[in-house]
């Protein structure tokens, strides 16, 4: 059918990069406003225009799928995501932390759904949980240095670090924990800790900061017990008075160098805290904030969605080249990510009846159709390739990913 070149949104959150989007979009931002994702994709929130390659007229993604969802997306995806593009694809930068946040399983955002539209609340209400129906697991692929918190520690860890804090009101919660290591005392540990009073919030803080301000200064800073400290009186600095500082003391601290990837699950606490990354994500705007954040918190909703599974976090490299792109195992029904580097030329030989974004991130690529139709893409912009299209092939140098939906 046509490979259309994509107009894609910029979302402008307040922990987003002044600098890091607009140079990668070679863009200019006068205002030094924080640009913090650019959305690839087809949600109704804010859907990337399609340039039709025959008379230059743009229309929505979503509008254009929606017209012949079977010719877009293929008769199957059509068939399993009730004719809706299933993923979203972003360039994500952060200059600050996000919020502590967790997304819905499909249940449940189900469920949430109908519960709020039943209660009347606009979907724009900062009040309002759900957005949408859907679920929202997610991977981000590195494309600088990438920091963040995701998942629970393992239950020793946590007690160790609660412990060298040294006060009394979480070493209680924390000795609970050692007796009985689990997913319980886990839930109450969290849920008192993010939900703690004003008088007693402002007290623990006080102490925290002394703490770790101390055990900075005396430990070594390649050590893991430096890094968890030295983030705790970061957060601290980015939030006052706000008691999410001290997640790093419970959820784990991660680290991905270019070109990594890390999945997140439904129902996983994470925050992401620094650097530029890809990430692809079921086609959902369903956040659920816990702190971090002066944006509209439920902390039963949130707590209620976290599945309190303790897990040691890894980085994931892309697998061995497939099709002449390097896969990364994600998964997901909804999703899948890849990547290739192009010197010279590459022909997709096997590629699956399915819709695809192919979003250019260094240098300079051409795309060509199996009918001879063309388009250019350069460093941030991207193309939706149609599952009707066929066989296509990229020339030129440069990195590109490639997003579609596992056959």
């Amino acid at each position: 059918m046509a490979i259309y070149q994509l107009e894609n949104s910029i979302q402008k959150y307040a922990w987003g990069s002044p600098t890091a989007l607009p140079l990668l979009l070679g863009m200019e931002n006068p205002t030094g406003e924080p640009w913090a994702e650019l959305w690839m994709g087809a949600h109704p929130k804010a859907p990337s225009l399609a340039v039709d390659p025959a008379t230059g007229s743009r229309e929505p993604l979503d509008r254009l799928i929606a017209l012949d969802p079977a010719g877009m997306l293929g008769a199957p995806t059509a068939s399993r995501f009730g004719g809706s593009l299933p993923f979203l694809l972003k360039i994500l930068s952060a200059s600050k932390p996000l919020s502590i946040q967790a997304h819905p399983s499909k249940l449940k955002a189900e469920h949430g759904f109908k519960r709020e539209e039943f209660k009347g609340i606009p979907i724009d209400a900062p009040e309002r949980n759900y957005k949408d129906p859907n679920h929202k697991p997610e991977t981000v692929v590195a494309l600088t240095e990438f920091e963040g918190l995701c998942g629970f520690r393992p239950i020793d860890e946590i007690v160790d670090n609660v412990k060298t804090l040294a006060s009394d009101q979480l070493e209680r919660l924390a000795d609970r924990m050692e007796s009985n290591p689990g997913k319980l005392e886990l839930s109450v540990f969290f849920y008192s800790l993010i939900s703690m009073e004003s008088h007693s919030k402002t007290e623990l803080l006080r102490i925290a900061r002394d703490r770790s301000e101390a055990i900075v200064a005396a430990e070594p800073p390649s050590s893991p017990v430096w890094r968890t400290f030295s983030w705790v009186l970061k957060l601290m600095d980015s939030h006052p008075g706000d008691v999410g500082a001290l997640a790093p003391l419970v959820l784990n601290l991660f680290r991905l160098e270019p070109g990594q990837a890390l999945n997140l699950q439904t129902g996983e606490a994470h925050a992401y805290m620094c650097g530029t990354a890809v990430e692809i994500m079921a086609n959902s705007d369903n956040v659920l904030r816990g702190g971090l954040t002066s944006k509209y918190m439920d902390v039963p909703e949130f707590i209620s969605a976290l599945n309190f599974d303790t897990v040691s976090v890894q980085a994931m490299e892309a697998g061995a080249p497939t099709d002449g792109f390097r896969p990364y195992r994600c998964d997901i029904p909804d999703y899948a990510i890849s990547k290739a580097a192009i010197d010279g030329e590459l022909k997709t030989s096997r590629r699956a009846p399915g819709p695809e974004i192919l979003l250019c991130t260094e240098g300079a690529l051409r795309i060509v159709g199996a009918d001879g139709s063309s388009a250019s893409l350069s460093r941030g912009s991207s193309v939706f390739v149609t599952a009707d299209e066929g066989e296509y092939s990229l020339s030129g140098d440069g990195t590109v990913f490639r997003a579609g939906v596992p056959a």
